[in-house]
């Protein structure tokens, strides 16, 4: 990892790591500084002079994506792959699982978050419990809404499929717990899930889910759609739907902070 202040590389040599870049982030707030992180080059650029994020030289912008929004730079946004582990959630006619979707989905928008300058937090990257195996559904809902309360992040996305015992019912729909910046990011993400997966839209509504009811910072749960819908259990499990997914839910976080 390399660390340039006002243009001027600082001599450390460690890896980049969360506990480092919440430090930094932590000190900028305090500071008043300007930071961007180069997830892709392991760069963290400060602007110690200023609050506005340091634009790096060409040679050194993002590879691939370009960067949609320069005010997702430092944001720590907690992102909560529904299920996990034992747990395998809902399960398609197909035998598709929940818990596999929202992981997909939720590595998916990790990756196009960092590549913007955000800090992700994941509640977990691979199949398994964020507590420990056979927790209660309490504890197992209290884990993941410490690892967002303990990491200070500015936003909680919770990822998940729906599912009813008639087949029929289809559609997406996007929860938060009533107040104000809950509800406008719940939108935000709501339009572009439905624009891009081309699913009915049931709304951006109000619910008093654990997850998104405890944690301190604006906080949503997304059901993508019905895994127990034919239709929609194909979309969930393809490599295609799953990453239109993650990236509409991606264009509605830069929308919320774009305002």
């Amino acid at each position: 990892m390399r660390i340039i202040v006002d243009g001027q590389r600082i001599p450390v040599n460690a890896r980049a790591s969360k506990d480092i870049l919440l430090t930094l982030r932590s000190l900028g707030k305090i500071l008043n500084w300007g930071m961007f992180y180069d997830a892709t080059k392991e760069i963290i650029y400060i602007n110690s002079k200023s609050s506005s994020p340091p634009v790096p030289p060409p040679d050194r912008q993002l590879l691939g994506d370009s960067i949609e929004s320069t005010r997702l730079v430092g944001k720590i946004i907690c992102v909560d792959p529904g299920h996990g582990g034992m747990d395998s959630g809902a399960t398609g006619n197909t035998g598709s699982k929940e818990k596999d979707n929202t992981l997909a989905i939720g590595l998916l928008l990790r990756d196009r978050l960092e590549k913007n300058g955000a800090i992700v937090i994941m509640t977990r990257d691979s199949d398994k419990e964020v507590s420990y195996p056979g927790a209660s559904t309490d504890e197992e809902l209290s884990a993941r809404v410490d690892a967002a309360n303990e990491a200070g992040a500015d936003i909680f996305v919770s990822i998940h499929n729906d599912s009813f015992a008639n087949s029929s019912a289809a559609g997406t729909s996007t929860y938060h717990y009533g107040d104000s910046e809950s509800s406008r990011l719940a939108g935000h993400v709501q339009k572009r899930l439905v624009e891009e997966l081309g699913t009915k839209d049931r709304g951006a509504r109000f619910a008093s889910f654990y997850t998104i009811r405890y944690t301190d910072m604006p906080a949503i749960l997304v059901e993508a759609g019905f895994i127990s819908n034919p239709e929609e259990e194909v979309l969930l499990a393809s490599v295609d739907g799953r990453f239109r997914a993650a990236e509409s839910i991606f264009q509605g976080i830069v929308k919320y902070f774009k305002v």
